[in-house]
C-alpha cells in the first residue's frame, strides 16, 4: 500500500463512486479499482460492500478512512517542514514533459546566474502528478499547459506553442510545408501526451472534413514517440517551437491552428517567501 493508494481510497470514500473519483483525480477508472483492490488483497480486508452497483463502506473501511486522513495530513506537514528547514535555498520546479528543454535550461540558467544563492531543482512528470505535488507543497512551481482550475492557485502565462504535423524527413509528403486534411486521410498516426483541448481540436477538425486516420500509437513516453516518428511512416502532432531534430520535418495545416499555452502555476500564499517571489518576478520580467 502506498500514499497514492490512500489518496485514491479517500476520494472513493468521499464520492462513493469509482467513476466519479477517477474523474476528480484525472485518472482512469481501472487505476482506481486497482488501488482499492491492492489494499484489500494485500491485507485481506474488505473496504466496500458492492450492492446493486453501489458502494457501501465497511467498518474496516471507515476506520482506515479516519487513519488515512491523519496520515496524509502528517505526510504533507512533514514535506512542508523539510522544505522550510532546508539550509540551502532551493526552488522546486515541476515541468510538463511537453515543455521545451532548451527554453527550460534558458530559464533556469538565467535565474541562477541572477540569484547565485538559489538553486532550481527540476521534476519532469505528468500533469496530474505535478498538480498533486504542487497541492502538497512538494514543489513550489509547475510549468503546465493551461490552468488548473484549483482554488488559491495562481497562473501566469509564459509561452504559447503551436502544434504542427511532424513526419520523418523521408516521408512521402516530401518538402510540402502546408498540408490539407485530405493529405492526412488514412495515414498511420501517433498521439503523444497532449492535453485534452489540443486532441479535441484536432479530431474535431478531421471530423468536420470527413477525414479518418489510423490512430495506431497512443504514447505517454516522448522518447518512444519520437523514435517511432523517425523510424517509420507514421504521422503525428508535434511542437513547432520546441522540436529541433534534423530527422523530423514539420508541416503546417492550411486552415487550422492549434496552440497550447504554457503557464507558471504556483500557490498564491507562497509569495510571502523571498525566493518564491524572486522567481515569479523573474518570470514576469522575462516573459
Amino acid at each position: 500500500m502506498t500514499i497514492r493508494d490512500l489518496e485514491i481510497f479517500i476520494e472513493v470514500v468521499r464520492t462513493r463512486n469509482m467513476s466519479v473519483a477517477a474523474k476528480n483525480l484525472d485518472i482512469s477508472q481501472p487505476t482506481v479499482s486497482h488501488a482499492i483492490s491492492q489494499i484489500e488483497n494485500e491485507y485481506n480486508v474488505t473496504l466496500f460492500d458492492r450492492i446493486s452497483k453501489k458502494l457501501y463502506i465497511t467498518d474496516v473501511g471507515a476506520r482506515l478512512y479516519k487513519s488515512a486522513l491523519i496520515l496524509l495530513g502528517e505526510f504533507e506537514n512533514t514535506i512542508i517542514f523539510l522544505h522550510g528547514s532546508s539550509k540551502c535555498h532551493n526552488i522546486h520546479l515541476g515541468v510538463s514533459p511537453n515543455f521545451g528543454s532548451k527554453l527550460l535550461l534558458e530559464i533556469v540558467n538565467e535565474f541562477e546566474e541572477k540569484y547565485k544563492d538559489v538553486n532550481v531543482r527540476i521534476y519532469v512528470d505528468s500533469r496530474y502528478n505535478l498538480v498533486e505535488k504542487l497541492k502538497s507543497k512538494e514543489i513550489n512551481f509547475a510549468i503546465l499547459e493551461n490552468e488548473t482550475g484549483l482554488n488559491n492557485i495562481k497562473s501566469y502565462p509564459i509561452f504559447k506553442d503551436e502544434l504542427v504535423i511532424i513526419t520523418n524527413k523521408n516521408y512521402s509528403f516530401g518538402d510540402k510545408k502546408t498540408l490539407t486534411a485530405e493529405d492526412l486521410r488514412g495515414k498511420v498516426f501517433a498521439i503523444s501526451e497532449l492535453d485534452d483541448e489540443a486532441k479535441k481540436s484536432f479530431l474535431n477538425y478531421l471530423k468536420g472534413k470527413d477525414v479518418s486516420i489510423n490512430l495506431k500509437y497512443m504514447l505517454q513516453n516522448n522518447d518512444m514517440f519520437y523514435k517511432i516518428i523517425r523510424n517509420s511512416d507514421t504521422v503525428a502532432l508535434g511542437s513547432k517551437n520546441f522540436l529541433e531534430d534534423k530527422e523530423i520535418k514539420k508541416h503546417k495545416f492550411d486552415d487550422l491552428k492549434i496552440e497550447r499555452q504554457f503557464n507558471l502555476i504556483y500557490q498564491e500564499d507562497d509569495l510571502i517567501k523571498d525566493d518564491i517571489s524572486k522567481f515569479v518576478k523573474f518570470i514576469e520580467e522575462k516573459f
